[in-house]
């Protein structure tokens, strides 16, 4: 929601400027600098990165719409029920209970992997080497638009070139026309800075903050396993991954633990 909110606020007010000029807005239409900038950024890209990275950072463009957040109290609380299942009924019954549990997909590998004899510490690698992993990936990703927010205005200045060069090779035949030539050439760099801080750069941001989160969110899960292993009291598992929250998130935590402990002893 932010990042449609976003997008609008910024193509409002760079609408409302245009508006509000003198200039005519058709000046502000140059499909040959669009196609300049928009087709030597993407053809660059494809320079830069594997044809298959490309697509998938293409592919990414229309995650960032999606909400990135993660409920870190709930996964928690999740985890912390897991392994109280775990300490009573044991691997299997555990295995049976999460499968329906939606965004924890470490833990339930990690849960394959205790229920198939592993170690610790293969455990622990294959995790970690997933998490890293994934990591790695997105923000290859990030990478990738953020050298779309370099090349683009690079190409805007380009195509400016280009439209002088046209402009001036015209400019005995008709003088009156400089204004306007030269405008219509800037044209291309407004594409090129336009596209670079409102659209590339800003993915590149969110990519790499969703990144982020998917990472702290993923350890949590790697974090239970390892406990589990080691066989540790859920009230420790609690504590020790809520270390890992803010402030606020460690507020939520302790609030939604109060008030099933309250449930608890009402039932009683």
């Amino acid at each position: 929601m932010a990042t449609l909110f976003g997008i609008l606020v910024g193509g409002f007010l760079v609408v409302a400027g245009i508006l509000s000029g003198n200039a005519e807005p058709e000046v502000f239409v140059n499909w040959q600098g669009l196609a300049i900038v928009l087709g030597g950024t993407i053809a660059a890209t494809f320079v830069s990165f594997p044809f298959p990275e490309v697509l998938r950072g293409f592919k990414s463009y229309f995650v960032i719409f999606r909400s990135g957040v993660h409920n870190n109290v709930k996964a928690i609380e999740n985890i912390v029920m897991a392994v109280r299942i775990f300490q009573k009924e044991g691997v299997q019954a555990l295995s049976e209970k999460i499968k329906n549990l939606q965004g924890l997909w470490v833990l339930k590998d990690g849960l394959s992997m205790l229920a198939n004899s592993y170690t610790r510490e293969e455990a622990r690698a294959i995790l970690e080497d997933h998490v890293r992993w994934k990591m790695v990936r997105e923000h290859k990703q990030s990478e990738l638009f953020q050298t779309m927010s370099r090349i683009a205005p690079a190409f805007g200045m380009i195509g400016t070139l280009i439209g002088l060069i046209n402009m001036l090779m015209t400019l005995q035949e008709q003088p009156g026309q400089v204004g306007i030539g030269l405008a219509i050439a800037l044209t291309t760099t407004f594409y090129g800075l336009i596209l670079s801080n409102m659209v590339f750069a800003p993915i590149a941001a969110k990519i790499k903050e969703r990144a982020e989160a998917n990472l702290l969110h993923e350890t949590l899960q790697v974090e239970a396993v390892l406990m589990m292993y080691d066989k540790q009291n859920y009230v420790y598992v609690r504590d020790k991954l809520a270390a890992l929250l803010s402030p606020a998130e460690r507020f939520k935590l302790s609030r939604a633990d109060s008030g099933a402990r309250r449930k608890i002893r009402k039932a009683a």
